[in-house]
């Protein structure tokens, strides 16, 4: 006996992509419904509330032959098994040193400023080597920032890329769905931080960074890859610009609950207690956040990289090693992973069926 189509397609939404990939071999009818576009979306949704479904993709150097290594962490019992990925063959070439960003329902920036930028599912394996703008830049480009979302009216991948040119800000956005760049017009109401480490997607439609305003706070600055306007959120009045330069540092990062995660934390000191701050939208004054939590001590880390699950804070620690730090019985352990200190990159991932490689008109 057959099964209906609808009952074959909440079956295989289920599945993970490595099967998936698989299935499409077994006949046309599943190939169909697993390319179809709106199976693509509703598949990521679902895993996206699956518990257990998050990943690690860690981006390191590796200390003996100084290449970039990218790998999958995922859990299998009480154990985090590696896989190591199979970049593409353009990524060693072209970028010396490289950031990754999001990820966007399943797709990840590769940013090695200012005309390097590609676009990864490391899922599938598909990527896309964005083209170089051909906006004219009439300052010498000094660094940059991006940023990546989904805009959901349009069904569109977006990149921001913001360049820095001595006093002035250049902003350019780019289109997967026109593949090509345009000069956004808007007004850019902070200034990112050069070399800021602390970025993050929300909601999948909405990029963050941590920016200083005209006054020179501290803020959060975020950009709606839909209506694309700019906005600023403040911090908690506790923490202030000064708290820096005292020894007091603060990242970014999104938390399960969909809400913005500020990290406050003290640079200096051998036992690190990391304050957990939430803010449940974006916009919102000082009295929008609520301090949650306070993890710690930690002995011998130097920053937080991730919230992996639910009680599991991931960190580098003194000796350029990944750490996990069980929250419910403080025990740390070593995720086996190694590199230059201060190059370790951790991204909280989901798999994904999107595809970069061709471009979506109706997902």
């Amino acid at each position: 006996m057959s099964l209906p189509e609808d009952v074959i397609e909440e079956i295989l939404s289920r599945l993970p992509v490595l099967s998936l990939i698989r299935f499409k071999s077994v006949c046309k009818s599943w190939k169909m419904i697993i390319k179809n576009p709106t199976f693509v979306s509703k598949h990521h949704q679902t895993i996206a509330s699956t518990e257990g479904s998050e990943t690690l993709l860690v981006n390191r150097r590796d200390n003996a032959t100084n290449k970039r290594v990218v790998s999958l962490l995922r859990k299998q019992g009480k154990d985090a098994i590696a896989l190591d990925q199979d970049l593409p063959t353009f990524f060693n070439n072209m970028f010396n040193h490289v950031r990754l960003i999001g990820p966007c329902n399943g797709i990840v920036c590769l940013y090695g400023y200012p005309n390097n930028i590609a676009l990864w599912n490391p899922s599938i394996r598909d990527f896309k080597i964005l083209p170089i703008s051909k906006i004219p830049r009439t300052s010498k480009v000094l660094g940059g920032d991006i940023g990546l979302g989904f805009d959901s009216e349009t069904r569109d991948f977006k990149v921001m890329q913001i360049l820095f040119c001595g006093s002035v800000n250049r902003v350019e956005m780019y289109s997967l769905k026109t593949n090509s760049w345009r000069k956004y017009e808007g007004v850019l109401p902070a200034d990112i931080m050069y070399n800021n480490l602390w970025s993050m997607v929300y909601k999948n439609e909405i990029f963050c960074w941590l920016a200083q305003d005209i006054s020179k706070i501290d803020v959060i600055l975020s950009f709606d890859m839909g209506n694309e306007i700019f906005q600023i959120t403040q911090l908690p009045p506790i923490i202030s610009t000064n708290d820096v330069f005292g020894g007091i540092t603060r990242a970014i990062m999104p938390l399960k609950q969909s809400s913005i995660g500020l990290i406050v934390y003290p640079i200096k000191d051998s036992d690190k207690v990391f304050d957990v701050w939430i803010a449940n939208e974006l916009g919102g004054n000082v009295d929008s956040w609520c301090k949650i939590a306070s993890i710690g001590p930690i002995s011998s880390v130097e920053r937080p990289l991730a919230l992996w699950e639910n009680d599991e804070f991931v960190l580098e620690n003194s000796r350029g090693e990944l750490v996990m730090y069980n929250c419910s019985n403080r025990e740390i352990k070593n995720l086996g992973f190694y590199g230059k200190r201060s190059r370790l990159e951790v991204l909280v991932y989901k798999e994904s069926l999107f595809t970069v490689s061709k471009i979506y008109t109706n997902l």
